[in-house]
């Protein structure tokens, strides 16, 4: 081969990966656009196109997608149990006439813990439904997917724009093609994409709920590990004020196998595990689940539990954070604010 053409080559290839590189950026860029001016009057949205990016991850890359708004509705429906059984989020902006979809997932939560005491969240990935669920579950799927293919895609993808060279949809199809190159883009920045999508997800949420951590709880999508640690590490300290182990709730002394942690403000509510939230209970006397705000008297309770434990604690506010995280709720009034909030 000659120099000149081998040289040749060489610069049409560097042309070539630069405009890729170009049109990766230029995708990437206009689809953060689309999720920064997401509606905000619901989630379909951030929901649709954080679906989007899941089933580009599952598909891999090499080639063009074509992309079934069904499996992308599925998801959403997953997204929206997972929120509800966790943390009945409100997810439109009327929390007494909820979006169609959403009012779809809960009367599908509804019906599946119709029977179940107690409440436990379960998770829908491992939640088992009987034919008769099955049924209504592929029924919302549907309904999902005509909501996409009759609002949602086309004007998320109006927003960037990114219909075109970008994404090749027409309105009313169960499909659209991400080429070959935009699904590359989505997979090589998934990271920064979803980051993206639960912020402004959060954003929204925080418009109809005044519960903390909304960015935290939209996680519940993709993580089954939503605690820092067993609440088995907290014992240590509340035996410091409670030695024998007396429940919070009936005053009774609890033996082992009937010993549970329990948190006095609904964890639903807060989405942590603080010490000055936790008590010794029966298992029996706090059941999980469902639960609402505690009456006041058990609140009073717990902020004179909480100054006794301080003062047991009171030589380690500096060194220790458990003790630290204690005086801090003490000093700010946080269980009576979290329970004002929580009602």
């Amino acid at each position: 081969m000659q120099k000149q053409e081998f040289l040749s080559r060489w610069l049409e290839i560097i042309k070539k990966s630069s405009a890729v590189l170009v049109y990766k950026q230029e995708f990437v860029g206009r689809l953060l656009t689309a999720v920064r001016n997401c509606a905000s009057r619901h989630t379909y949205d951030p929901a649709w196109a954080r679906a989007l990016v899941e089933v580009v991850l599952e598909a891999g890359t090499g080639r063009d997608l074509e992309v079934d708004l069904g499996a992308t509705a599925a998801k959403m429906v997953k997204y929206y149990w997972n929120q509800t059984v966790f943390f009945d989020l409100i997810q439109g902006s009327n929390p007494c006439r909820q979006p169609d979809l959403i009012r779809r997932v809960r009367e599908l939560t509804d019906n599946y813990y119709k029977n179940r005491r107690p409440r436990e969240p379960v998770r829908f990935e491992n939640a088992g439904f009987n034919p008769r669920l099955k049924e209504k579950l592929e029924e919302h799927v549907d309904a999902a997917r005509e909501i996409l293919k009759n609002d949602v895609v086309a004007r998320f993808l109006g927003k960037g724009p990114l219909q075109g060279e970008f994404v090749r949809y027409n309105r009313g199809e169960d499909t659209l093609t991400l080429p070959q190159n935009a699904v590359s883009a989505v997979a090589e920045n998934s990271a920064l994409i979803i980051e993206a999508i639960y912020y402004r997800w959060a954003q929204i949420l925080e418009k109809y709920n005044s519960s903390p951590r909304l960015n935290r709880k939209v996680r519940v999508i993709e993580t089954d590990d939503l605690r820092d640690r067993p609440l088995s590490y907290y014992a240590r300290y509340l035996d410091l004020e409670n030695p024998g182990r007396l429940c919070f709730l009936c005053g009774q002394p609890v033996e082992d196998p009937d010993l549970a942690i329990s948190h006095v403000i609904p964890w639903s509510y807060l989405c942590s595990d603080d010490i000055w939230n936790l008590v010794y209970t029966h298992k029996d006397c706090n059941p999980a689940g469902g639960r609402p705000a505690p009456p006041e008297f058990f609140i009073a309770r717990l902020e004179k539990r909480n100054r006794a434990l301080l003062s047991k604690l009171a030589d380690y506010v500096e060194t220790d954070v458990v003790a630290g995280t204690l005086n801090d709720a003490v000093n700010r009034n946080l269980v009576r604010k979290n329970w004002i909030c929580c009602q």
